[in-house]
């Protein structure tokens, strides 16, 4: 298996990624130590892997055992209950890149973590500037602002006939799966 060292800062890029611990880090779910919370838990995730992901067991075993871990986690640490199916996703994306890592392709690991990141980065430079805007101004500016958001949100969905869709600036839009707004 993959030394402890080598597999931290894969897991500390997709765990910033993920859209659900990351509101959950965000929004103090795992109450006020949230931040050390998420710091230990990339920590404990690397030494689980370590740990548990052995060449002798089968890929399916392997991801089962992933995602129990990441949902336990996820649901006692965090106080969040996980019904999108990200940490399967995850736990199918964590063997891929350990059977990378010990095919010797480490390399090929990291050129796909920092193609992620370049995607993921205009969206997260522009949210954290807007930050500033929106905790200053006053209530009648924040109805305008998120009336610009709704006109945003709802152009992109339109234009979007996938489930989940990212623009070219970076801005996800996640569709409802069964009907819509009633």
């Amino acid at each position: 298996m993959s030394s402890h060292s080598t597999l931290l800062p894969i897991i500390r890029s997709v765990f910033s990624r993920w859209t659900a611990l990351q509101l959950a880090v965000d929004h103090s779910m795992g109450g006020p130590n949230s931040q050390a919370k998420y710091e230990a838990f990339i920590d404990a995730f690397g030494q689980h892997l370590v740990r548990n992901v052995r060449p002798t067991l089968s890929v399916s075993s392997m991801e089962q055992d992933l995602q129990e871990y990441l949902d336990e986690v996820l649901d006692e640490e965090f106080n969040t209950v996980l019904d999108d199916g990200s940490s399967a996703e995850l736990a199918q994306l964590f063997i891929r890149y350990i059977q990378l890592i010990q095919q010797g392709r480490l390399a090929d690991v990291q050129q796909e973590l920092q193609l992620q990141q370049a995607t993921v980065a205009p969206a997260a430079r522009m949210s954290v500037r807007n930050q500033p805007e929106d905790s200053s101004s006053s209530e009648g500016e924040d109805d305008d602002d998120n009336d610009f958001d709704m006109r945003e949100e709802s152009t992109t969905t339109e234009s979007k006939s996938q489930s989940m869709d990212v623009d070219e600036d970076g801005w996800t839009t996640v569709h409802r799966r069964s009907g819509g707004k009633k």
